[in-house]
């Protein structure tokens, strides 16, 4: 179904093509004006991409989140559900991340929720261009981020989620006190992806407990 979303005014448009020149054919072999179902395949195929594209965005607006650009937290499940599979598959690792910005109420009562909504733009396109295209990131809700890292492992993701935690630190810490707490968790066999959200939940909670920090599944408690 994600195949067709994305490729809809394509397969439409392809979809108009083909009836027209089945029209086109049987009109050959009827003997009757041929010209006429040309036009009728070039109309449909202009129908069908026109169509193709309006649902493509719609599908796409359905999932993107409008202040960050990023996927919203529907698309993130999904795609989650997507991932789990392909790793249980080729018994790749895969990890999740879930991020919480320090003290975010504080910064838009001082600063205001326009300013705010400029901070969540400017470090959604951190987390995104300090990530693999492959990984998806997603704006979890109000002043959380989440991302899956497929194919990486847990010391990698971590590793990578250190790198934005230092990029965000230098860049907002003395303008705006800002900083991240965040989450990485490693999905276990066995493990359900509900399982594995309570579990990067924890992670997040523990390190938003001592601020600017990043805890993986080792360090969480039995």
């Amino acid at each position: 179904m994600r195949g067709f979303y994305n490729y809809a005014p394509l397969i439409l448009a392809i979809l108009g093509i083909l009836v027209g020149l089945t029209g086109y054919y049987l009109d050959i072999i009827l003997q009757i004006k041929s010209l006429l179902w040309a036009g009728i395949a070039l109309m449909l195929s202009i129908v069908g991409f026109t169509t193709g594209r309006l649902i493509h965005r719609l599908d796409l607006s359905s999932h993107t989140d409008s202040v960050t650009g990023l996927w919203n937290r529907r698309y993130f499940c999904l795609r989650l559900a997507e991932e789990e599979a392909r790793a249980l598959r080729k018994k790749a690792p895969l990890c999740v991340a879930m991020i919480d910005i320090d003290d975010f109420k504080t910064i838009n009562d001082k600063y205001g929720h326009a300013a705010g909504d400029l901070l969540l733009s400017d470090l959604a396109a951190i987390f995104k261009n300090n990530v693999q295209p492959t990984n998806i990131v997603a704006r979890w809700g109000g002043d959380e981020f989440a991302i899956i890292f497929s194919g990486t492992s847990l010391l990698e993701a971590y590793a990578v989620m250190e790198r934005i935690r230092h990029k965000i630190e230098a860049r907002f810490s003395s303008s705006y006190g800002l900083a991240i707490s965040a989450g990485v968790i490693l999905l276990e066999p066995g493990q359900t992806l509900q399982d594995l959200l309570l579990t990067a939940d924890r992670a997040l909670y523990k390190a938003k407990a001592k601020k600017n920090l990043v805890i993986t599944l080792a360090e969480l408690p039995c």
